[in-house]
Formats: C-alpha cells, structure tokens, sequence
C-alpha cells in the first residue's frame, strides 16, 4: 500500500463514528476493559470522544481510569462499565487533567467513585485557564453535548506514589515526573505488569506537547523502559501488547518528542518567528522522516507543537545563559 494511498483512506477511516461507548468496549486482559476514542480532534461529529478509558473489575469493586470528554460520555462509560459488572465503582484515577480525559468526572461522581488525581489538579480548577477551555468547548459541541458537564476536582491526590488494594488486586499510582502536562500520574499493576500510561505514551497519533515539559517528558519515559510493562494502555491508541512491541512505541514517541524539538530548536537559532517556525514544521520534520505523514492528525498537532516547543526552548536557551 502506498503512503499516497494511506494519506487519502486516512480521512475516510473517520466518517462512522461509534453512537454509545459501549460499542468500543473491548476485554484487554481478564477483568481489565477499555473504550476507545476515534484518532481525531474534538469535534461535534465524534461527540468529543477522541481519548480512552479503561476499568479493573476486583473482587470488591470497579477501578476506572480516566472518564471521558463530556458528562454524556462518562453516563455512557459507566453504562458500558455496568454491561460488564454491578459491583460498586470505587475509584476513578485521571492520569491528567486535560479536558478529554476528566470532563465525564460527574457521571463517576454521581455511580459514587472516588476521584484520584494530582494536587495541581486543584490549581487548574481554578485559574482562568480551566474557565477559558470550558467556555471554549462549550461553543465547540454546543450545549447539548456539554450538558451536565462540570469541573470536578479529586477527593484524594498524590503527587508521588500511592498504593491501592481492592478486591485481590494491587494498584499502585505513581507520578513519574511533568510531561505530557503538570498533573501526570500512570496506574501500575506489578503481578499483571500492565501499565495505563496516559498520555506519555501515544498509540498511532502525534502527541500533544503544549504544556512546555517536553525535555522531562524524555526523563518519563525512561522510566517507562525500566518498568518494562507487558501490556501498556495508552490514553490515545490501541492497546499495546509484549515487551518488544512496548519499548518500539515508547521509543518511537522519543523520536518524535526529540525530532521536534531538534526542528524547533534550529529554526530558533536561525532566527525564525513563532510564526514561521509553525508554519514551516511540517515540511521540516518529514525531512527528518517521511512517515510522520502517515500518523493521524500530524498535519493539524505538529505544528501547534512547534508554535509552543518555540517558548519552551526559548526559556532552555535563556536559563542555560544565565
């Protein structure tokens, strides 16, 4: 197949969207779940479902990871949980708090989970910027795919490593360092060796680099590598399953996070704008390697990546002067 041919499906892949969670519900392991998101940008066809969700059905209750991008969704994602299980959701952990994975919160709340998150999380909650992104998705779906939408905060955070044991199984939730944004945390499960990565790990899409941390973004990976998970679970993006498989995307998002950087970097040093820097990415990095054309949405993230890699390497050049 060629890359011209998969360049034009890529659209067509998009136009059936699926009408309930639910018919993306796939067992992963035993008793270990996951809905899928379409590889896409929000918006009012996909109802706002681009990212994943997953749940560990214990003994003693259901663990939730991530709730989805609206209220409707997270009802849909505890109707799919309730497919599978009538046991209790305990808890619901947000690997971070961007607006696709912890807009659905509500429908969690009210089925009588715990919220498990960072403490930036509460900062977030109330800056100017949480209000701006509700207001902006808000007249992006319109109101009836944003009704019942709240911004819900944790009940219990850590910004290290906490332990949970439910119903036979161990789950230990652990913030690794700040990279795909402030609040990053990844639930571990060591007998079972599967990781749910968030989105540090991105399966089959361009990673979104827009909260300035990308240098430490490397450093979590790292230690991805070193815990050497046999199944990993992206907030983005098939499921990825055996070591060999794992450590090949986990080094694929390194490529691209230091490609991109290496891009912007030059193109700063040579004295280019924002703007030009922005506008010229594209080009630059399918130079570097021609099949970044293949990812979905690569044409539309990587050059807001390089718009915001622009004032995070501005400030590394600046510190390093100092």
């Amino acid at each position: 197949m060629s890359k011209l041919f998969l360049l034009l499906l890529l659209p067509l892949l998009s136009l059936s969207y699926p009408r309930h969670v639910k018919d993306t519900l796939r067992e992963i392991a035993p008793g270990v779940y996951g809905v899928f998101g379409t590889y896409e940008q929000v918006s009012k066809e996909n109802r706002g479902f681009i990212s994943n969700s997953y749940f560990v059905i214990t003994k003693e209750g259901v663990f939730v990871v991530d709730a989805l991008s609206t209220y409707r969704l997270g009802k849909e994602l505890v109707e799919a949980i309730r497919t599978k299980s009538k046991l209790p959701i305990r808890y619901v952990l947000i690997t971070h708090y961007h607006t696709d994975h912890f807009y659905g919160l509500k429908a969690l709340k009210d089925a009588g989970a715990l919220v498990i998150a960072h403490p930036w999380s509460e900062d977030y909650l109330q800056s100017d910027a949480a209000s701006r992104m509700y207001s902006a998705r808000l007249e992006l779906l319109g109101k009836k795919l944003m009704k019942g939408t709240k911004l819900i905060g944790p009940d219990i955070t850590t910004s290290t490593s906490m332990t949970i044991k439910l119903g036979g199984e161990t789950l230990e939730i652990h913030h690794l360092c700040k990279g795909h944004s402030d609040s990053d945390l990844v639930l571990w499960m060591p007998r079972r060796r599967i990781l749910f990565a968030g989105d540090l790990v991105f399966g089959g899409r361009v990673p979104f680099l827009g909260s300035g941390h990308s240098r430490t973004w490397l450093q979590c990976l790292e230690s991805i590598k070193e815990l050497s998970p046999e199944i990993l679970l992206p907030g983005h993006g098939e499921p990825i399953y055996g070591k060999e498989k794992i450590l090949g995307q986990v080094r694929w998002t390194e490529n691209y996070i230091r490609d991109i950087r290496m891009v912007v970097k030059e193109l700063y040093q040579q004295g280019y704008s924002v703007e030009e820097v922005r506008n010229r990415a594209n080009e630059e990095m399918l130079k570097i390697n021609p099949e970044y054309a293949q990812l979905s949405v690569f044409f539309e993230v990587n050059p807001v990546n390089a718009y915001y890699l622009y004032f995070e390497i501005e400030r590394e050049l600046l510190e390093e002067q100092r």
